[in-house]
């Protein structure tokens, strides 16, 4: 590599007017910085942690449920009706008193969609008036509920649940590459303004030296006062064009530092990255990533899930039966012991069936509704299937263009610098114009922002294809 091709990487690393303060990242730094602390990522942290509850809650629906209902004391004092034998009415004072409670436990089978609990309840009843209590309980009652023929969400929800799940771990890589894409687009705007200000810097220094050049020139009589003007103006653009590129860089940082998350008067760098490790990347190995990583493969195995379910609740909805039984045991007395000696079985049988006898079709349109939307969620993801590999294979393509690009452009700003320093050493004893060496500068300016930019580009196509896949080329591992 030239000397001189280091020599403006190196000034373009140390260079500019930056404070002893400056906090200099390099690109790596600075995605691990953003995914860690910066807004979008403890967004992308929430959403996961959301999901994940949502998981738990559905796991603990699963589960038996165990709840405690009490009635408070209910106290009345009134007067009620009471006809006699010989028809006329009388009205009597109460004061009484009901208090109940009980608890029940409930479990959802998923494999048929019934239901069992097991209730306990107790009531005591009070009559102050006469002076009387008495107790009624159910000391235990199980109850069976099974729908027949019917419909069984939670068959379903079994299966797709976890899917959701896993499909939500999987979004959140997504996303923290998402953020790390933005970092690169960031911190590239930064490099390019500092590079911006060092040339503006290094145009100033060169064209002062110019106009002293001319002015010694002036005195000898070998140039012109027209010739020193046209020196003097460039010095005022080149003094104009540092002054905007400290504001558009100031302006840069300020804008990376607010997406970073940092909050103090820090002033924050960037380095000019590597120009990347010599990968070949493959793009059936891309393919196979994008396959295991990506939540959108897990998206379409929920979706085509979801509308087979859809297709058999719509089937199963038009006749609807349920069985219902319970057994128990129940007790009364005017002692609390009274409720549990001695026993009384409770039992319960019922058979409850819901048949639509005219309908109008509207069971078979609703069937006939689920089943074009399965064919549509097919051929969707038939066609997303499609275009994510086009895209991926056409990503893997650009990246090998552009790391070919990079190595063009880093030839070009070697040959552009050494042009330039021999350009300015033939105007100094006099055999180039002004014309021509302007030409020089601004030829090693073009082919320094090139060179950023192939940088840029290289390393915005790279962070896209790890998103893409959710694999890091260079550890050789999943993300």
């Amino acid at each position: 590599m030239p000397k001189s091709f280091l020599l403006l990487l190196l000034s373009a690393v140390v260079f500019s007017q930056i404070s002893a303060q400056t906090r200099s990242l390099t690109l790596k730094e600075a995605i691990a910085l953003a995914q860690e602390q910066s807004v979008a990522a403890r967004v992308a942290e929430n959403v996961r942690e959301n999901r994940a509850f949502a998981y738990q809650t559905f796991l603990a629906g699963l589960k038996p449920q165990l709840s405690f209902q009490a009635g408070l004391p209910t106290y009345s004092r009134d007067f009620f009706e009471v006809r006699q034998d010989d028809g006329s009415v009388r009205y009597l004072s109460r004061t009484q008193n009901i208090a109940q409670a009980g608890f029940s436990l409930f479990q959802v089978i998923p494999l048929t969609g019934g239901t069992v609990s097991v209730n306990t309840d107790f009531t005591r009843f009070d009559d102050f008036d006469k002076k009387y209590s008495s107790y009624n309980g159910t000391p235990v009652n199980i109850e069976w509920r099974q729908p027949l023929f019917a419909f069984n969400p939670y068959k379903w929800s079994r299966k797709i649940e976890p899917l959701k799940m896993q499909e939500a771990q999987k979004t959140y890589k997504f996303q923290m590459e998402d953020i790390a894409q933005r970092t690169v687009l960031l911190f590239f705007s930064v490099l390019d303004a500092q590079e911006e200000v060092r040339i503006a810097t290094l145009n100033l220094e060169n064209n002062r030296q110019i106009k002293a050049i001319e002015e010694r020139r002036i005195e000898l009589g070998t140039t012109t006062r027209e010739k020193l003007l046209q020196i003097e103006l460039q010095v005022l653009r080149a003094t104009q064009s540092l002054q905007e590129a400290n504001a558009d860089l100031r302006n840069a940082r300020l804008n990376f530092q607010a997406f970073l998350g940092i909050q103090d008067n820090q002033s924050i760098g960037a380095q000019i990255p590597e120009e990347g490790a010599a990968l070949r990347i493959d793009p059936g190995q891309a393919l196979q990533q994008a396959r295991e990583n990506r939540s959108e493969y897990i998206a379409f195995e929920r979706q085509r899930l979801e509308s087979t379910r859809d297709v058999e609740e719509a089937r199963l909805s038009r006749n609807q039966a349920t069985l219902r039984a319970s057994l128990g045991f129940n007790g009364a007395g005017e002692n609390v012991g009274d409720i549990f000696n001695p026993l009384t079985d409770q039992e319960r049988l019922s058979v409850g069936i819901t048949v639509p006898v005219l309908d109008w079709g509207r069971s078979k349109a609703r069937q006939g509704i689920a089943a074009a939307n399965e064919k549509v969620t097919a051929y969707n993801i038939e066609q997303e299937e499609i275009n994510l590999r086009t895209e991926i294979v056409n990503q893997v393509n650009t990246l090998e263009l552009l790391r070919e690009s990079i190595r063009f452009a880093r030839q070009t700003t070697a040959i552009a610098e050494e042009r330039y320093q021999l350009a300015l050493e033939q105007y100094q004893i006099g055999k180039l114009t002004v014309t021509d060496l302007n030409i020089a500068l601004s030829e090693k300016d073009a082919a320094t922002r090139t060179y950023l930019s192939a940088l840029r580009r290289y390393w915005e196509a790279y962070y896209r294809l790890r998103q893409m896949t959710l694999y890091d080329y260079e550890k050789g591992e999943k993300l």
